[in-house]
């Protein structure tokens, strides 16, 4: 990795981690669930840098979640931080950390059979579709017996309860993120500052 293209990698780094924490921060409460496109710059960094930039993305985001427990402003990740803070930042980071890389593999698969544009939003509709399946999948098996989460749960199985979130209030987050995140990705591709099937950083 030459000089240029390391300044470029931290200079992506440093402006989505920032991203990261103002987007985790900026919520749109849906119900028990807020809707966050802390994803998208997630997506990002995983795009641009690659599976290990997706982790650290993914872990920097992980942070910021269970910065966000602990102040006490996440309403449902504040609760369960109550219960059990260990469980609750194994439910912060390991969700958003297979988020991040999964997205960067993603990415070089689409790449070869498409645009930057497109490839950008599909990987950015998966990333928060990835973080709704993970985070949910990940609350009922750590708090899956809790009063809390019982009556959430509404006497539904989890397969119906998770679907239920991702068909309701995950879907806005999906089409949001691919809308934002495909432009952005076509942009640093444009820009050389990611690269396409015949483009070597």
């Amino acid at each position: 990795m030459n000089t240029r293209t390391r300044s470029n990698s931290l200079a992506i780094m440093a402006l989505m981690t920032a991203l990261i924490f103002v987007l985790q921060f900026v919520t749109v409460p849906l119900g028990a669930i807020t809707v966050s496109l802390a994803m998208v710059p997630v997506s990002v960094t995983a795009v641009a840098l690659g599976p290990a930039g997706g982790l650290a993305a993914g872990a920097i985001w992980g942070l910021a979640s269970l910065l966000k427990a602990l102040l006490g402003s996440s309403g449902m990740t504040s609760i369960l931080f109550n219960m059990s803070p260990l469980a609750t930042a194994l439910l912060c980071f390991f969700p958003r950390i297979l988020d991040g890389v999964l997205v960067g593999l993603l990415y070089r698969g689409f790449r070869k059979l498409t645009n930057s544009l497109i490839s950008g939003s599909l990987v950015g509709f998966l990333s928060a579709f990835f973080n709704t399946l993970f985070f949910m999948s990940g609350i009922v098996l750590l708090f899956g017996q809790t009063a809390y989460l019982q009556k959430m749960m509404a006497g539904r199985n989890v397969l119906a309860f998770i679907l239920s979130i991702i068909a309701g209030n995950a879907l806005f987050e999906m089409l949001v993120a691919a809308v934002v995140t495909g432009p952005v990705v076509a942009t640093l591709s444009r820009a050389h500052l990611i690269k396409g099937k015949n483009e070597e950083m």
